[in-house]
């Protein structure tokens, strides 16, 4: 009995630190995405900040405010534009994975929150990677019964985990909205915006 449980310990502490591990490859993924993105968003603020001088220049009493009211509306675009390009670009890493690393990270999000019985959705352009021998192999590495369902998902990338109880959604721009809903603060700190 004690041996399952070290058996149980040594697979919930291998899917941890596969998490831990994903998590900080992703963090350092989004750390390098950050600085390219303040490179650019620093020349975007100074067009921004030329726009805005000159729209005040332009425009003389009540029209002034209405000026720079308007140029911090461009310049509130360009932040929103540069955090939603550093999502953007951790999504085009994913989506660019060779299939084995690919496989590798939806192995790791799947052992997390799989139970025995789920069925797997893949995305109709995964339906070449994620096949039977691939879900079986999965399954019998974390002990659960996984089976591949017939049916393609209507979204770009990733799984979606069926069972009678509930789904749960693996797909990349779920994973990507997780990501950013925790992140995004400091995300707006890294880029100084």
């Amino acid at each position: 009995m004690q041996g399952k449980q070290n058996i149980i310990d040594d697979i919930i502490k291998s899917a941890k630190k596969s998490a831990e591990t994903m998590i900080a490859d992703a963090e350092q993924e989004k750390a390098e995405v950050e600085k390219a993105i303040a490179a650019e968003l620093s020349a975007r603020e100074k067009s921004a900040e030329e726009e805005a001088k000159a729209a005040a220049d332009a425009v003389k009493s009540g029209k002034l405010k209405l000026g720079e009211l308007e140029a911090g509306k461009i310049f509130l675009g360009y932040k929103r534009e540069c955090v939603d390009n550093v999502y953007a670009a951790v999504k085009a890493k994913i989506l660019k994975m060779k299939d084995a690393e690919y496989l590798a990270m939806l192995s790791r999000l799947i052992k997390e929150v799989a139970e025995d019985g789920d069925e797997i959705v893949a995305a109709k352009a995964d339906s070449k990677r994620v096949n039977d021998a691939w879900v079986k192999k999965l399954s019998g590495s974390i002990k659960k019964k996984l089976t591949l369902s017939k049916e393609k998902g209507d979204f770009e990338a990733g799984v979606i985990l069926k069972n009678a109880k509930y789904d749960r959604d693996l797909t990349v721009d779920e994973i990507i909205a997780d990501l950013k809903e925790r992140t995004e603060p400091e995300t707006v700190k890294t880029l100084q915006l």
